[in-house]
């Protein structure tokens, strides 16, 4: 069978411009993407009476995490964009995202998040660049 594979160029991270306002921009110069990191919390439940199940630990699935995205960019100080992940920063302000992917259906992928971590880069041998990292909060938001 062949593969339903779909090259990862192409997709978009996009930060809503205004609190409130649905209106995403294109983050300008992404280079990289990982995350959402998710996770789900697993509480031991195990009793003594749990014996009778044949001595086996028992679970359950407690919270969700949404977890993380990180994402490199090319730093381009001047950009409005650039500077408004600064603000998001020094302003501790919950912004929304969302990735767009290069399917067939531009699936999207919504959620928000926090950003924790603005590193900069400047070599000798290479361009600005700054990673990125937004600590996510609340349920994402994934096509059915």
């Amino acid at each position: 069978m062949a593969s339903s594979a779909i090259p990862a160029y192409g997709t978009l991270l996009k930060r809503e411009t205004t609190p409130g306002s649905g209106v995403y921009a294109n983050v300008a110069e992404v280079r990289s993407m990982t995350g959402p990191s998710m996770k789900g919390d697993i509480i031991d439940v195990t009793t003594h009476s749990s014996a009778a199940s044949g001595a086996w630990r028992e679970k359950i699935s407690s919270l969700l995490d949404p977890g993380e995205i990180t994402f490199a960019i090319n730093l381009v100080p001047a950009s409005s964009g650039h500077k408004a992940f600064l603000a998001d920063f020094t302003g501790r302000v919950k912004t929304k995202f969302k990735f767009v992917f290069p399917d067939v259906g531009l699936t999207e992928w919504l959620f928000e998040g926090y950003v924790t971590n603005f590193g900069m880069k400047a070599e000798t041998d290479g361009v600005l660049e700054a990673d990125v990292t937004v600590t996510l909060t609340g349920a994402p938001t994934f096509p059915a």
